[in-house]
This record gives structure tokens, sequence and C-alpha cells, in this order.
């Protein structure tokens, strides 16, 4: 029998970060894991990931979008914050997104098998917790069947982490979540700041 506390919050939201991002590493050292991945747009949670786990044994893996998301030959994730994740001695990543691809041509081809597995996990609120293990083991990052902790948030910061069993895209569906240890009961109010930043933009 394992006893394991899960920390959930009301409401998501960046407030959350180092919370999440502290809960996650004491998750880590319970269950003997060593690879924490971290979904970062910008870099700037990369970092501060990166000053908290430094000389932790953690081998951490910073997860960006893809170039080009969701402006045409722009890069979101900032310079300076790459070299700083690096020399925390961490990781960055910025390969294809696997999964959002799906949805984001979801009005020029119709849905898809992989569009709906998306919505899917969209719903449960670990899309990106999701896709960020298939891009780190596509990139030979992480290898399958690896255990890692996976956080994401609700657009900024961190307030979702959960332990999974590591696949590649080919095997999306054999990415398995084993326990939760941060998780918004909603994103209402992170989802709504979101959409109103796109639309001003």
């Amino acid at each position: 029998m394992i006893k394991h506390t899960t920390i959930y919050y009301p409401e998501g939201g960046v407030e959350h970060t180092e919370t999440t991002l502290k809960a996650s590493l004491e998750a880590a050292k319970k269950l003997d894991i060593k690879t924490i991945l971290v979904a970062s747009t910008s870099g700037e949670t990369g970092v501060k990931a990166a000053e908290l786990y430094k000389d932790k044994g953690i081998n951490l893996v910073v997860v960006g979008h893809q170039m080009g998301f969701p402006v045409p030959k722009v890069q979101q994730f900032k310079p300076d914050n790459w070299e700083r994740i690096e020399t925390l001695g961490g990781v960055v990543n910025l390969g294809t997104d696997v999964v959002t691809n799906s949805i984001r041509q979801r009005q020029r081809l119709g849905h898809s098998p992989m569009s709906i597995i998306t919505q899917t996990l969209i719903t449960m609120k670990l899309k990106v917790n999701v896709e960020i293990v298939a891009k780190a083991c596509d990139a030979g990052l992480i290898m399958p069947g690896d255990r890692v902790i996976s956080i994401a948030g609700s657009h900024k910061g961190a307030d979702t982490s959960a332990v999974f069993t590591a696949n590649d895209s080919p095997n999306i569906l054999d990415v398995r979540p084993e326990m939760f240890i941060c998780y918004p009961l909603s994103r209402e109010k992170a989802d709504a700041e979101y959409m109103a930043r796109r639309q001003a933009k």
C-alpha cells in the first residue's frame, strides 16, 4: 500500500508555481524519481525550477513550444532563460508540439484520432503534461518506461504535477499517469484571462 498526499487547488494559476515545484521535488525524493519535466513557454518557470532543483540530484528537462507558435517564425522561449537554465544544470527541449498540432489543424482538416485524444487530455487538464513527456522521449532525453514527474500550468506558471510512465509520440497512448502531486480543480479563471490576452493581441 502507498499513502500519498495530493495538493488540490480550487483554481489554477501562476500563484501556485512555487508550491507545485517544491511538492514535486519532495515527491521525487520519496519515490526515487530522478527526472522532472517542466513545461515553460518563455523559460521563466523553467528558470525557477532550475534554481530550486540545482544540486538536488534531479535531471531537469524544461520543455517549450516549437518554433512558430503562436506567431510564425517567432520562438517564445527567451535566450537569456535558456542560458540560465543550462548554467544551472538543466536541459531545454523545444521540439515539435506533437499533441497540440492536431488541434491547430482541426479547422482545416477536421477531427482526427489525435485531435480527439488531445481534446480528452485537455478536458482532464493533462494535455501539456502528457505532451512534454512524449516530446522529451522523442528527443532521447528520457526513455520509454522511465518514471518521471511532469509539471505544467494553467497557461502560465505551474499548478499541475503528476508521475508518469514515459513513452514517445508514436506510442502516446502508453504515456500512463501513475499518481497526482498537484492538480487544479478548475481552470476557468486562467482560461478566461488567457483568451482575453489572445484577443487583445
